[in-house]
């Protein structure tokens, strides 16, 4: 019989190998991962992913929430594993710069940690499973499938939206690793199984802290060390409320679900919020997962913090996941500290306020990874998504502010078109429908305009890297325009509507 999975020696995680490794490079791979090939896809567990940073590109996974819990769970270990996770102002920018120069983390530091927590680890099979609390199999009523832990598959009376495997398809230990993450972060608000603790019985759960968010991550799509190391939020960013400052794995107290601390510090920040508690029900031969139970891991709201990997808004609360929405639309939020003419007042994520101190040669390498779920707070999903920017990090404001100006108006620009390509196909679709509802009429435009801003997203790039280049966008609208509205076109009065309606995107006098 197999011994029990554990997270951080058995290979789960999805990684890209880096492309023209050096002699000695290839060498450590071959040593270390026999099976993996330069460019190539292969699977990782925590422990190799730390001691083979430095031979990995990027990760690759296919479900961007558990990339986003994952993300954040690795910057946590980072800080652990290289002392970022102390101290102050300049000394800890230095240290970030000494960490980086090395190219590498320090295997022994990567050993020890790994070492520490190992029993911690381990996916079942130990009193303390991974980002699971054992206390469900007293406290929990029953054994769901485990298409309940799948969030791509439907689960009791909830659509398929994901995929068609039935939710009592056994997982593989792999997927089931991943699925925890999502839930983490991710669980919706509604009915759990019934969880009975301290006297209080209920399966009502709060949503997850990142349910609905998109999040954004300093990126190099070629080092995945360096993406790591510059993912760690610096000293500001961090909560300072009293308490320990612990990873789930790394305390022996379990959480109080009556009463959720606020997180004390960076570590507890990244990997402690969470409103699910789950625990896994794993074949006799440990091979895969066959049922799950998944409740409620806190009676109240989350105490609240700023996390600092998403947009954060004075009313309304951080930026919402929208998977029509291009992720540059909102680039000029990510490059200054407040968005210029916004009615609401938009914070960047802080884990950006210190890339712009990072060394020249280390920022012209760093773009943007968006990873954004579109949902509500209960289990309605309409699909989640992942982008990724060029390197774009060198025109934050406090290292290029007239470069960040300038796309924060090549943005406006973009938007400028786009309402006028929206009210151009509002008067066509009026003109031909006066009698039909507004709604009626969002059927209309909304595909459109969401086609105008794919086209215009390579023009937005392109113009970005080429300032003296004039943006076609214009151009680009007129394109949709004619498209969406060939089939309105059948008669001599409804090519007048839309030739008309046309006009405001032709003439600029007219556009207004």
């Amino acid at each position: 019989m197999p011994s029990p999975f554990t997270v951080a020696e058995d290979p789960w995680i999805p990684v890209r190998i880096r492309t023209n490794l050096a002699a000695d490079e290839r060498a450590e791979l071959l040593r270390v991962l026999p099976a993996a090939e330069e460019g190539h896809r292969c699977l990782v567990g925590l422990h190799t992913l730390f001691t083979t940073a430095h031979l990995i590109a990027d990760l690759d996974l296919d479900h961007p929430p558990v990339e986003s819990v994952l993300r954040r769970m690795l910057a946590a270990i980072t800080a652990r594993v290289t002392g970022l996770d102390t101290g102050t102002g300049d000394d800890w920018l230095d240290e970030r710069d000494d960490v980086l120069t090395t190219g590498r983390f320090t295997s022994k530091a990567v050993d020890a940690y790994f070492d520490e927590h190992a029993p911690r680890f381990g996916l079942h099979g130990t009193p303390r499973p991974f980002l699971q609390d054992p206390r469900l199999a007293e406290e929990c009523t029953g054994v769901a499938p485990p298409g309940r832990l799948a969030m791509n598959r439907a689960s009791g009376n909830n659509p398929v939206w994901g995929n068609h495997t039935p939710e009592t398809m056994p997982l593989t230990m792999a997927d089931a690793a991943g699925w925890l993450l999502a839930w983490h972060g991710y669980g919706p608000a509604g009915m759990g199984a019934v969880r009975t603790h301290a006297g209080r019985s209920t399966k009502s759960c709060k949503a997850g802290p990142y349910r609905c968010l998109i999040s954004y991550f300093p990126h190099d799509p070629n080092s995945l060390f360096t993406t790591l190391i510059v993912s760690v939020p610096a000293p500001a960013a961090w909560p300072t409320n009293p308490g320990d400052d612990h990873a789930p794995w790394e305390t022996d107290t379990l959480p109080d679900p009556l009463h959720p601390s606020a997180p004390a510090g960076l570590i507890s920040l990244l990997t402690g919020r969470t409103s699910h508690a789950t625990l896994l029900t794993p074949q006799e031969d440990h091979r895969q997962i066959t049922g799950c139970r998944v409740a409620w891991g806190t009676a109240t709201d989350l105490p609240t913090a700023i996390d600092p990997y998403v947009v954060d808004r004075e009313k309304g609360g951080p930026l919402r996941a929208d998977r029509t929405r291009a992720v540059f639309r909102d680039l000029d939020a990510l490059l200054l500290k407040h968005r210029p003419g916004s009615k609401i007042a938009v914070r960047r994520p802080t884990v950006f306020d210190s890339i712009a101190d990072l060394p020249p040669h280390t920022l012209a390498t760093l773009g943007i990874r968006a990873l954004g779920w579109d949902q509500d707070k209960q289990d309605k999903n309409f699909g989640w998504y992942a982008a990724t920017t060029p390197p774009v990090c060198h025109y934050l404001e406090e290292r290029d502010p007239d470069g960040a100006t300038a796309l924060a108006t090549l943005r406006a620009h973009t938007e400028a078109t786009a309402s006028d390509l929206y009210k151009a196909l509002a008067t066509a679709w009026h003109a031909l429908n006066p009698r039909r509802k507004d709604d009626e009429r969002a059927a209309f435009t909304t595909p459109a305009i969401t086609r105008f801003y794919a086209l215009a997203e390579p023009e937005f790039w392109k113009t970005a890297e080429n300032p003296a280049q004039r943006p076609a966008f214009n151009r680009t609208a007129i394109a949709v325009f004619d498209t969406a509205t060939t089939s309105m076109a059948t008669t001599v009065r409804a090519m007048d509507a839309v030739a008309k309606a046309r006009a405001k995107l032709t003439n600029p006098s007219k556009r207004r």
